[in-house]
């Protein structure tokens, strides 16, 4: 089965479950799809992030939950382009292998002759049900780090009981006294990489907030395909012509496409300015920097907004759990919620352009 058809007919199961589906996690692996922009070294397609972000944004668009599980795992798997080449071998080593994890530095280490004992907690674990390794970040002596810590190591605590992106399996999970050699901790932004690629040169925070916009703008996608779909075949109670021939609706549905199809237009722009001086091994500045999180934020809101219309244009139908509609409503409203496209970020780029010095230290 098409992969994209496979995580469709999977979704409703996966929804029920809390966690994707055998199957769709073992074809997402088949595929490669949780190496996509990892190093050919490891098994990685190196793809380019403009391409990278279109990719998530198709698997989202079969289903939120599988394209967050992409996505996640697709960047904790950058890591093999920073860590030594001993602890990129013997985390990437077996190509089949998930990494995800938190990037949060909610660890505690402390210093012994050769490395750290971390306890830690951490919450957002999207993903590490499946995984070999688990990243924490921890904040140790030398200051903060993504750390990468084998899963046995790792207590998973059934936690994720939330509104959407229920498959996504982001559970808490924690480390008691838990060793970590040097080697398995590496912060990306100012290191030497293991192995120099135009993903060490990306500002790493920026990779992260294309990856959500990038699920936001898949979700906005397949609930414009829903609401096209029922609205030629419903004829809403009281009325005498379909959904689809009323002027309403076809304005919504126009004024939707135009908004979701321009902050597409509007992060690819972004994204592909940012990579292109990547590529050229050239550090973004502030604003570009600046610009593609705006273009992160705008395209995550904007997405949840059309989410949110098409949603309602659907009535009554939307609000059944047969309904897609009522799915993505859930999963784009939480997916919007991280973080990293705070409407916040509006206000850094706008103080930056009026000269007001922002602090960027995390983009």
């Amino acid at each position: 089965m098409d992969l994209h058809a496979l995580i469709r007919a999977e979704a409703p199961l996966a929804e029920q479950q809390r966690a994707l589906t055998d199957p769709v996690v073992t074809a997402l692996v088949d595929h490669g799809v949780h190496r996509l922009i990892a190093p050919r070294r490891y098994g990685g397609a190196e793809l380019g992030l403009p391409e990278w972000s279109r990719e998530i944004q198709e698997l989202s668009r079969s289903d939120a939950s599988a394209g967050w599980t992409a996505m996640t795992t697709t960047i904790s798997s950058s890591l093999a382009w920073y860590l030594p080449a001993d602890a990129a071998g013997e985390i990437f080593g077996d190509p089949r292998a998930l990494i995800a994890g938190t990037a949060a530095p909610l660890g505690k280490a402390v210093a012994t002759d050769d490395g750290y004992r971390v306890t830690g907690r951490w919450g957002w674990g999207s993903a590490v049900t499946h995984c070999a390794w688990v990243i924490g970040g921890t904040i140790t002596p030398d200051g903060p780090r993504l750390a990468v810590y084998p899963r046995a190591d790792v207590t998973i605590h059934d936690t994720w009981h939330a509104a959407g992106l229920r498959a996504t399996s982001s559970h808490e999970f924690s480390l008691e006294d838990a060793f970590l050699p040097y080697r398995r901790a590496v912060w990306p932004i100012g290191c030497t990489p293991g192995i120099e690629g135009p993903v060490t040169v990306f500002p790493y925070f920026g990779l992260l907030a294309a990856g959500v916009a990038s699920v936001c703008l898949g979700v906005a996608r397949r609930a414009i395909d829903e609401i096209e779909a029922l609205a030629v075949e419903k004829t809403p109670q009281h009325a005498t012509i379909r959904l689809a021939e009323q002027t309403g609706l076809q304005l919504e549905l126009a004024s939707a496409e135009a908004r979701l199809s321009s902050a597409a237009a509007f992060l690819h722009e972004a994204l592909s300015a940012a990579w292109d001086l990547a590529v050229r091994g050239t550090p973004a500045p502030d604003p570009v920097k600046a610009r593609l999180r705006l273009a992160c934020s705008f395209a995550s809101g904007e997405a949840t907004d059309v989410t949110r219309k098409a949603f309602a244009a659907g009535g009554g139908s939307s609000v059944f759990e047969s309904s897609a509609l009522q799915r993505c409503l859930r999963d784009a409203h939480v997916a919007a919620q991280h973080t990293v496209v705070s409407r916040r970020l509006f206000e850094t780029y706008a103080m930056l352009r009026l000269g007001l010095q922002p602090d960027m230290s995390r983009f």
